[in-house]
């Protein structure tokens, strides 16, 4: 982990939410109460369980998301990238980090000190709307998550995961792919199930041109056969649930 400590008023990530809802002087302001950390792929950002000290931004790279499961395999809630908030929830309940946040490659975590935030929550209706958002969608999230581990088979498990990567990786299907930093191991602890039956089912999803990839490189993604493939469950399993 390296601390570095660039100014708010140049960063580009412009959909973070420090910079579409502070003012010019209050992110001057903000420059005395924050820090910014590197971390390398693998490093451990917070662990699940620790006291929340502060609201950690997501400045570049992608970290993901996991909850202590069984036999000894984390859970992945999900991954996160540029611009994403993780701490936030602690403004209102004060509870430990609810997971453990581990750079997936080398990223960049802008951190602010807790006080100082909720002091910025109080002052920007913007930022307290937003909020309500973010909170909003991660419900939703885990309801999703909830209902796909307990009824959906593992192909749509799969497609669900790839859906995720290639919003997160900003996937075009007129660009030359994505190379995803995850390995396959990984896409079973996001899917709830194990790595022999990801690259089973990664493989039925090449043979049917669903997907191309090599090792991490994903090429080509059908994104409409894979939302139907995730929707089949949402309209058909989920009602007769």
């Amino acid at each position: 982990m390296i601390n570095l400590n660039p100014n708010c008023l140049t960063c580009n990530v412009r959909d973070c939410l420090l910079m579409k809802h502070c003012e010019r002087e209050h992110l001057a302001t903000v420059q005395a109460f924050k820090h910014q950390f590197q971390f390398r792929k693998g490093d451990t950002i917070f662990h699940e369980g620790d006291p929340v000290r502060g609201v950690h931004f997501i400045q570049a790279g992608v970290v993901k998301q996991e909850l202590n499961g069984t036999k000894g395999r984390p859970f992945i809630l999900k991954l996160a990238n540029h611009g994403q908030p993780m701490g936030h929830r602690s403004i209102l309940n004060g509870e430990p980090q609810p997971f453990t946040a581990t750079a997936v490659e080398d990223s960049r975590v802008c951190f602010i000190e807790l006080e100082f935030f909720r002091n910025l929550v109080r002052k920007s209706e913007g930022m307290r709307n937003e909020l309500d958002r973010t909170y909003l969608r991660e419900i939703n999230l885990a309801e999703s998550r909830l209902l796909g581990v307990a009824h959906q088979s593992v192909r749509e498990k799969i497609a669900f995961v790839l859906l995720h990567l290639a919003e997160i990786y900003n996937y075009q299907e007129s660009g030359s792919g994505i190379k995803v930093q995850i390995d396959r191991q990984e896409m079973a602890d996001m899917a709830g199930t194990t790595k022999e039956q990801v690259s089973k089912v990664l493989a039925q999803f090449t043979r049917e041109k669903v997907i191309r990839f090599r090792a991490k490189h994903f090429k080509y993604l059908d994104i409409g056969k894979l939302r139907k493939i995730v929707d089949k469950m949402e309209v058909g399993e989920a009602i007769c649930a």
